[in-house]
């Protein structure tokens, strides 16, 4: 009896290890393929298919830039990636988002939902001049429908309901700003510098010849649009004010802008780039600290983003949990091959 139970207890386990291997064996079909689920959202579920259709644009843009056999390299590939997982997150959000619309009963009724979206795609038919035929082919680039962007411009218009919901109670105080003020004055001291403007041209003779022309009473910016060989030729050689510490240009650079006296104009200054003519005005030779109420603005504005930035985080996490998200980013590799 013992020797049968051993017998039917091999064959089970080796009926058992047969079919598993048997189904390692057996190739996913294309359409199962498409069916593979990568992120599920309460009752809700976002495939391969769906993932696919999103990343039209993302491989219509590799294949211009690395050609049909993009994924044979390595940046391409890599950039593929990450866009693959980025939208699959974003589309986790959208899903998380539509469902919390109408958990919080911030659905539009669908008058006034569809009033809304024509009003959307007014706008955006207005930025194409409402040229029919250039709007059709924006349309066609995005992998969109017109009937699919008016599912998109739907879903969009639901999701910013609910993000104005959660953003409801955000209110930066006066004192909010000052605090911030205070302790990052550094981001609004002006240090010693100039405003600079210069002419690049390639041979040191070049540049002597502008010089002279300069000395003759030619104006800068006049020769920096006739002669300049970088971008700012077009606007007269104008770089801004810039900082005599910066590390955003060349060392030889900054030192010949740093020797010169207001309205000054050096002579040939060579650089890896070339030879420059530089141009000083407004001078500051002492730092400068910028008025609260002139960067008052722009300190309200950068701190009511990132109190968005951090309530969007943290109610995200919260709904991930309570809608059970699970995410099979695994799977993207299985697929991908």
């Amino acid at each position: 009896m013992k020797n049968i139970k051993k017998l039917v207890s091999i064959t089970v386990a080796g009926l058992m290890a047969l079919s598993l291997a048997g189904c390692n064996l057996v190739e996913k079909t294309p359409e199962a393929i498409q069916n593979t689920v990568l992120a599920k959202i309460g009752n809700d579920k976002i495939t391969k298919g769906q993932l696919d259709e999103r990343m039209v644009p993302v491989i219509d843009s590799l294949k211009k830039q690395y050609g049909d056999d993009y994924l044979k390299n390595e940046q391409a590939k890599e950039a593929f990636k990450q866009q693959q997982t980025q939208n699959l997150d974003n589309m986790v959000s959208e899903k998380i988002f539509l469902q919390k619309a109408k958990d919080l009963k911030l659905v539009p009724e669908e008058a006034k939902l569809q009033e809304e979206v024509d009003a959307k795609l007014k706008e955006i038919k207005a930025m194409y001049g409402n040229d029919d035929a250039q709007f059709k082919e924006a349309l066609k680039a995005a992998n969109f429908t017109e009937d699919s962007v008016k599912v998109y411009l739907k879903d969009q218009v639901i999701m910013t309901k609910v993000l104005d919901d959660m953003f409801k109670d955000i209110k930066i105080t006066d004192e909010a700003i000052q605090k911030y003020y205070d302790e990052n004055k550094d981001q609004f001291t002006q240090k010693p510098g100039a405003k600079l403007a210069h002419i690049l041209v390639k041979t040191e003779d070049e540049a002597k010849d502008i010089k002279n022309q300069l000395n003759k009473g030619a104006k800068f910016e006049d020769l920096a649009k006739k002669y300049g060989t970088d971008g700012t030729k077009d606007v007269g050689g104008d770089l801004g004010f810039i900082e005599y510490d910066t590390k955003d240009y060349d060392a030889d650079f900054m030192k010949g802008a740093k020797d010169l006296k207001e309205g000054e104009i050096s002579g040939p200054v060579k650089t890896q780039h070339g030879f420059h003519l530089i141009k000083a005005t407004e001078i500051k030779t002492e730092p400068k600290v910028t008025e609260l109420s002139a960067v008052k603005d722009d300190i309200k504005d950068y701190l009511t983003t990132k109190e968005k930035n951090d309530v969007y985080t943290k109610k995200l996490e919260e709904w991930k949990k309570e809608l059970k998200v699970k995410m099979y980013s695994e799977k993207l590799d299985e697929v991908n091959k």
